[in-house]
């Protein structure tokens, strides 16, 4: 046992108990969320990001709260190398039969722009960049179990805007709909060896480096029917569900971790009847106990 697979006091349910996953861009917000849920839950981890420093120092945590994790460093977007990536992991942690498709790249801020000013070159690189990143850890992991007969889960981490369009994010939008489109797919395929895929896509996520200022005006109570942003952990949570046991009937689906965002037509504020103040529903003429 090396010093990354060392046991300790860490309060576990056992819901991933012998598990092993891997967490792709996971040295922070989000991913990071993730990878310490899964490792709360007894899975070993292996965390994967660009940030070696960052990917070292959250095995670190998990370790020291006794869990198993392995700092994973590799180009995620050279087959080549996610080959040697999961060949490490195997030899460090054991095959990963639970993998969390989170991470991402800008490659360039130019692609970020109105679709008539995209650069079809940086285009290409952006496309390419970020199918590659799924669509290799999927098949690399899936090829391991199939042949050993063994099951598995894939939770890609997609986004609103695999449905609704952000502005000036198109390369985004794409990569996160060909995500989706990719999920399904593969769910159909991999069913037969009860390997599962599934996609979360999260609402407007509290993380740190965020764009939008919630707490100036009122576009957070407008936009979300919850009342609040979403935290990583939020996220976090529905990934154990779907890659635990309590999910073994569930493949192939979406699920929109939101606050409600995607279930409502409009704001409140550009609805055509204003909703009534919630305090004015606590006051019922009939008591609920009669009826």
């Amino acid at each position: 046992m090396n010093s990354n697979e060392q046991r300790g006091p860490l309060a576990s349910q056992g819901r991933l108990e012998g598990r092993v996953a891997l967490v792709t861009g996971a040295a922070h917000n989000i991913g990071a969320a993730i990878a310490l849920r899964l490792a709360e839950e007894g899975a070993a981890v292996a965390v994967a990001d660009i940030d070696s420093a960052g990917a070292k120092e959250l095995c670190k945590r998990i370790i020291e709260a006794g869990g198993r994790a392995h700092p994973a460093a590799g180009d995620l977007t050279d087959i080549q190398d996610v080959d040697r990536l999961f060949a490490e992991i195997e030899s460090a942690l054991g095959p990963v039969d639970v993998l969390v498709n989170n991470a991402y790249t800008r490659i360039s801020e130019s692609c970020f722009q109105p679709f008539l000013g995209v650069e079809p070159t940086q285009w290409q690189r952006f496309i390419s960049a970020n199918t590659t990143m799924f669509f290799a850890c999927s098949q690399r992991m899936a090829r391991r179990l199939a042949s050993e007969g063994l099951p598995g889960s894939i939770v890609n981490i997609s986004s609103h805007g695999a449905a609704r369009a952000h502005r000036e994010q198109i390369p985004y939008d794409a990569v996160k709909g060909a995500m989706e489109s990719f999920t399904r797919a593969i769910a159909v395929d991999l069913a037969p060896w009860g390997i599962r895929a599934n996609a979360i896509r999260p609402g407007s996520i509290n993380v740190q480096g965020g764009r939008m200022d919630w707490d100036s005006g009122n576009l957070q109570h407008a936009q979300i029917p919850l009342g609040r942003q979403g935290t990583p952990l939020d996220v976090a949570q529905a990934v154990v569900f779907l890659s635990s046991s309590e999910s073994d009937y569930i493949t192939g689906q979406v699920f929109n971790i939101d606050g409600g965002m995607a279930a409502q037509a409009r704001a409140p504020q550009v609805e055509p009847h204003p909703p009534a103040n919630p305090g004015s529903y606590t006051d019922f003429p009939v008591s609920l106990h009669s009826l």
